[in-house]
Parts: structure tokens; C-alpha cells; sequence
């Protein structure tokens, strides 16, 4: 039975103190507040800028953007949101106070919230000293929040809460360790005494005991003291030095390192090499710091500046953490260019995204030929089908370095983006001419996507100039009107008139009358290879049916696409001052210029002469013969990505069509410009 307990190391560290929220992880665990705080420095030291009708202004309010972004931060990490209370004098705004999350509290009301403005119901207090402030709305607050799967409205899941446990156990580990060298490192030992030995003989023992091991209060009560039959000396504390606890800390710090997005080069001194902490950095900003610029762009605009007519946006490309990086990126890739290795490798080791929109793989499988069939020796990503067979197409030098050009122009328009920057910009090249650079730059335009720029640059980059008779009869039936349109447009946006942006009444006649020619001719060859003729009158059928549903679609397609492309030209007229009607007839250009009309021209009689395939097709399972398409690759460039199956996974020539991947499955064309065609196969 025991007679004394132990108030030594092992009380001193219960006594070290609970950890119980990420806020008490933030102000106990050194690693974890070390990276909340390298996040919030590295995010206010990004530059940004202000626009009001895209003129540059200067930040109007009260309290500096870089404090108010590094409070913003800290709240978001540790408690999930934060607040902008909005300080109005009278009618005036004159600035913002970063509300302490720690110390605000929120209420919300059913009755006021909306499904499509949910915030509406949300209802904030903060308590100060005692006094309560508030009631505040979305009307008075700018309202950040994490993302949440649990809470729709409240503050979202908090990085340091996700990397609580993590944060307790290092905590805990640095407090047993503490506790157990200000007892001067000496483990709980228990002592048995015989059982007649009265108490006061224990305690006198016990007291000489502890004072002979070293005194003092530091010492005191290392030793537990049990009555039993025999007399002996157990230690009950484990040696530290067996208690794993270097392994423990270092999956600590690793775990909050990346619920945190900061390596653990940036956390601590350790002794990683230059190139190691350098692609660390990188890293770090690439990955972690610039995505989250767009939510607090988001957020700033959409809460507080857009009505205000003003636009916020971070420029971290100015930074030199980046603009060293480009420059170290394209002095690389021309050194392994130069040194033999493809470009295609070479951009892919320099992180160049997008490689298959630009060059077959040379990093594919290695083949192994037999005598009928090229298989691959690995199999296909599991996102994809697996191929029946796989031909590794061999670019020429020149192409394979032309390619690796129009990513390098893909990839800075696709940064610019990114990062709310106009996307039209400047491209030096010797390979690819100045005229389809300008045609790609001429396409960009303020809100334009990454998927448009691949787009736009597959058009731009497609060998288009020799085109068929069918091709041929549409873009010469439409160029001309056109080009008239899009001086027109012009014209109108001169005058400050709103123009008339519709193209259907040029394309549709056109393209009613061109496409069911090419259909028809098409059905009469596949008649005549099959010897199966479709009648005249089922022939009209079946392509005014598909025409009716078809022509309407795309010329609204084309239409929206004008609109919505017109829109920011008309906002930029408006607000430039010297543009001219040059200017202008630029700026529109891409909407009605030769491209344009070839894109139509070639993809629309592509389109028409596979859906052609598919209406003979039809027309004998009718009559009980079945067949399959069969996609081919023949009239289309070898270097296409989506064609030669390096996008899908599966090689599109010579596929029937149950092997056509989803995306693909009513046939050609796959792409802006396409000219792939489809045959049919008996069904066996």
C-alpha cells in the first residue's frame, strides 16, 4: 500500500499546461508558429495592384494592404476566417480593422440568409475588454473563410486544427523532456520496505533517501516507498533514451510542415544543400503562396471593390524569387537542348506543363516490336484505357524544337493568367513566325482561361493552308462578309452604338448548303463502296434532320463567343483615351479575320462528313446490317496530340468506336481543325 506520491518531474509536467485549440498550438508549439507566420509574411510580401477603369490608383484607405493581408492570414490558419470590419465615417468609407478572430463571435439568422447569398444571414459581435461591439453584417464585414465540408457558413477547417494532434504530441514531448531535466534527469524508482516499518520510520527513510541522491527541491521525491514482505529497488520510468522520441518529433514537424504547405528547409537550419533549399523556395511559392492569391482576389474584389468600380490583383511575377527562376528555367532548357537531350524531356524537366498538347511522349514506354503489332512493355495510366497498340511517332528535329517553343508560349500566357495578368505580352522566336505569334496575341484577351490558350494556340499552330474544295467553298463563301462585319463592329463601337454582334445570318445559310453537300456526297460514296444506294429521299432526311438540330447550336456557340469576346474591346474604348478606328478594327480582328474563318471552314466540314458516317451507319442497321466506325488519322498531322491517342491514352487510328474514349464518342472532329475521318467495318 502505498504511504507518499510523486510531485516531481512527472507533476511538472502535467502542470506544463493543456493544449486544447490550434490557438494554444500557435502560442506553445514553436515549428507551428513559425510556419503560420512564414506563410502570412511571404503572402503580404507579394506585390499588388489597384485599378479603376484600368487605370492604375494608389490604395485609398486607411491601414496598409501588406498588415492587413498578414492578419488576414494568421486568422485564416489558425481559426478558419477572418474579418474586415469596414470603418465608415458617415458615408465614407476610410478604411478597415482586422478583427481579432480569437475574441468575435458569430450568430446566424435563417430568416435573413438566402440560398444564393448565404452570408446575408451571417451576424458578427466582438468582445473587448469587457464591452460588446457590434451587431455587424456582410454589409459591415469583408468575410474570409477557409473551405469546409462540416460548417457551410462559419469559419471553415483551420490549417493549425488539421495539424493539432501533431502540434499536441510535439508539445507534450518538449514538456516531458523539460520536466524530466528540471528533476535532474532522474527516473521514478520505487523502494518496497518490510511490512512492519511504521510510517514514521518511512518517512524518515524516505527523507534521507532523497536527500543522500542529490537535495534540494529539484531532487525531491524521486522515490516511491511501498510497505511489502521483501525489500527491494524497481525503477517504474522508462529510460528516455528508449522512448523513440527524435523519431516522434520529426514526424511532427513533417506532418505540420505540409498541413502548413511550408518545407521543412524554411521551418528549421537544417543542413539541406543550397540546390535542395533553393527548389524548396520555389516550391513554397509555386504551390502554396501564389494559388492562394486568387482566393483573397476573389474575396477582395467580389465583397469590397467591385461595386466600388475598383479591381484588386497581386503581381507576384515582379518578385525575384520568380523572375530569377524564368531566367534559370530558359537558360537550362537551352543547355539540354543544345546538349542532345529532346525538348520534350527537357521541358518536362523544367516543370513546363501541358506536354502532350505539344509533343509525343519520347519519354513513353519502351516498345517491343513483333512481327505484326508495337506493344508496350508498361501498361497505360489507370485514368485511361489501356491501347490496343501504340506507335511512338518520330518527330523531326526542327518540329520537335518548334513544338517546344509553342509551349514556352503557351506557359507565359497560361503564368499571366494565373496570376491576373493581361495575357497578351511579348514573344521573341526564330522558329515560329511573327505573324502567327501576333495571330495568338491578338486571340488573348482580360478573363480568358488556361483551356482557352491551348485552344487558341492549337488553331493558331495547325497547318491550315491546304485546305479541301469543301473546306474551300465555305471560308470563301464567308470570309468576305466577315471581314465586313468586323469593320462594322468598329465602326459602331466608335460611335459609342452597341454592335450588332450576330454572325448567323453569314453562317448558317452557308453552312446549311455546304454541309448537306459534303453529306450528301459522302453517303453517295459510301452507298456505292457498300452497294447499298440510300434512297434520295431517306438521304434528305436523314441530313436535314441532323442539320436542323446542328446548325442552330454552333452559330450560338459562335455568336456567344463573339459577344462575350466584344464586350471588354467596347470597355476598353471606353475607357482609353486616343483610341482610333485602327485601334479598334485590331482589337477586332481576331472575331472576324481568315483564321477564324478557316477554323469554321475546316472543323465544320470535318464534322459534317463523320456525321455523314454515322447517318449510313444507321441507315443499314435499319435494315439489319451492322456496323462500326472506325476512326482515322490519315488527313490529319501526325504531330497532334489528341489524334495519335497521346492525350487519351488510346491510339484513335484504326480504333473502332467502342474503344473511342468518352469524350470522343460522337466521332470527329476532336479539336479545333481537325481532320480526322471515319469509316465503317462490318460487325462479325
Amino acid at each position: 500500500m502505498p504511504i507518499q506520491y510523486p510531485n516531481g518531474w512527472l507533476e511538472a509536467m502535467n502542470r506544463s499546461g493543456k493544449l486544447y485549440s490550434p490557438a494554444d498550438a500557435y502560442r506553445l508549439v514553436p515549428m507551428l508558429y513559425r510556419a503560420v507566420n512564414l506563410r502570412a509574411d511571404a503572402l503580404s510580401s507579394v506585390p499588388f495592384q489597384l485599378t479603376r477603369n484600368d487605370q492604375q490608383v494608389e490604395w485609398p484607405w486607411q491601414m496598409n494592404v501588406p498588415q492587413l493581408i498578414k492578419d488576414t492570414e494568421r486568422s485564416l490558419l489558425v481559426f478558419g476566417a477572418a474579418y474586415w470590419l469596414r470603418v465608415v465615417k458617415g458615408r465614407t468609407l476610410t478604411g478597415f480593422i482586422c478583427l481579432n478572430p480569437a475574441n468575435t463571435t458569430w450568430f446566424f439568422d435563417q430568416g435573413k440568409a438566402d440560398i444564393y447569398d448565404p452570408y446575408r444571414g451571417m451576424i458578427w459581435s466582438q468582445t473587448l475588454n469587457g464591452r460588446l461591439y457590434g451587431p455587424w453584417t456582410i454589409d459591415d464585414i469583408v468575410y474570409f473563410r477557409e473551405p469546409s465540408f462540416v460548417e457551410d457558413v462559419g469559419p471553415g477547417l483551420a490549417p493549425a486544427a488539421v495539424a493539432l494532434q501533431h502540434a499536441q504530441l510535439s508539445h507534450y514531448l518538449t514538456a516531458f523532456a523539460t520536466a524530466f531535466f528540471q528533476g535532474g534527469a532522474q527516473p521514478v524508482t520505487v523502494m518496497n520496505l518490510p511490512e512492519y516499518t511504521d510510517t514514521a520510520e518511512v518517512e524518515r527513510f524516505s527523507a534521507d533517501i532523497n536527500a543522500k541522491a542529490g537535495g534540494g527541491i529539484m531532487n525531491a521525491f524521486k522515490y516511491l516507498f511501498l510497505r511489502s514482505p521483501d525489500l527491494k529497488v524497481t525503477q517504474i520510468t522508462p529510460n528516455i533514451d528508449t522512448m523513440q522520441m527524435p523519431e516522434l518529433s520529426e514526424r511532427t514537424i513533417t506532418a505540420m510542415a505540409a498541413t502548413l504547405g511550408v518545407p521543412r528547409t524554411m521551418l528549421e537550419a537544417s543542413a539541406a544543400n543550397y540546390a535542395t533549399a533553393d527548389s524548396d523556395r520555389q516550391s513554397f511559392w509555386r504551390e502554396t503562396i501564389t494559388p492562394r492569391l486568387n482566393m483573397y482576389e476573389s474575396v477582395i474584389n467580389s465583397q469590397l471593390l467591385n461595386p466600388l468600380k475598383y479591381q484588386f490583383r497581386f503581381d507576384p511575377e515582379t518578385m525575384d524569387v520568380f523572375q530569377t527562376d524564368e531566367a534559370a528555367r530558359a537558360s537550362s532548357f537551352l543547355q539540354y537542348v543544345q546538349g542532345g537531350i529532346p525538348a520534350r524531356s527537357a521541358a518536362q524537366l523544367l516543370g513546363i506543363d501541358n506536354l502532350d498538347e505539344y509533343w509525343p511522349a519520347d519519354t513513353a514506354p519502351t516498345p517491343v516490336v513483333t512481327d505484326t503489332v508495337t506493344e508496350t512493355v508498361n501498361p497505360a495510366p489507370v485514368s485511361a484505357p489501356l491501347p490496343v497498340e501504340t506507335e511512338i511517332v518520330a518527330l523531326p528535329a526542327d518540329a520537335e524544337a518548334k513544338n517546344a517553343e509553342w509551349a514556352l508560349l503557351s506557359k507565359k500566357i497560361e503564368r499571366r493568367i494565373k496570376t491576373g495578368r493581361d495575357p497578351k505580352t511579348s514573344f521573341d522566336s526564330a522558329l515560329i513566325p511573327i505573324d502567327r505569334i501576333d495571330a495568338v496575341m491578338e486571340r488573348c484577351y482580360k478573363g480568358m482561361t488556361v483551356a482557352d490558350v491551348h485552344e487558341i494556340i492549337h488553331a493558331i499552330k495547325a497547318p491550315v493552308d491546304d485546305m479541301t474544295p469543301d473546306e474551300l467553298r465555305i471560308y470563301n463563301r464567308i470570309i468576305k462578309e466577315m471581314r465586313a462585319k468586323g469593320q462594322q463592329w468598329a465602326r459602331d463601337i466608335a460611335k459609342d452604338k452597341t454592335p450588332e454582334t450576330s454572325l448567323r445570318e453569314i453562317i448558317k445559310p452557308v453552312l446549311d448548303a455546304e454541309l448537306n453537300t459534303t453529306m450528301g456526297k459522302r453517303i453517295d460514296r459510301l452507298g456505292t463502296q457498300f452497294s447499298i444506294p440510300m434512297d434520295t429521299g431517306d438521304q434528305s432526311r436523314y441530313i436535314q434532320d441532323w442539320l436542323s438540330d446542328y446548325t442552330p447550336k454552333t452559330t450560338d456557340k459562335i455568336d456567344q463567343t463573339t459577344a462575350d469576346r466584344i464586350k471588354p474591346i467596347i470597355e476598353m474604348y471606353r475607357t482609353t483615351p486616343g483610341m482610333t478606328i485602327q485601334d479598334l478594327e485590331n482589337a477586332v480582328l481576331p472575331l472576324s479575320d481568315p483564321m477564324r474563318a478557316k477554323m469554321i471552314a475546316i472543323t465544320e466540314t470535318t464534322r459534317a462528313a463523320s456525321q455523314a458516317t454515322t447517318s449510313y451507319k444507321d441507315y443499314l442497321a435499319q435494315r439489319g446490317i451492322q456496323m462500326t466506325r472506325v476512326w482515322n488519322t490519315d488527313a490529319d498531322e501526325l504531330v497532334c496530340a489528341i489524334c495519335t491517342g497521346q492525350v487519351y491514352g488510346v491510339k484513335l487510328n484504326g480504333a473502332t468506336e467502342d474503344q473511342w474514349p468518352a469524350e470522343l464518342s460522337e466521332g470527329p472532329p476532336a479539336h479545333v481543325n481537325c481532320r480526322c475521318d471515319t469509316s465503317l467495318r462490318l460487325v462479325k
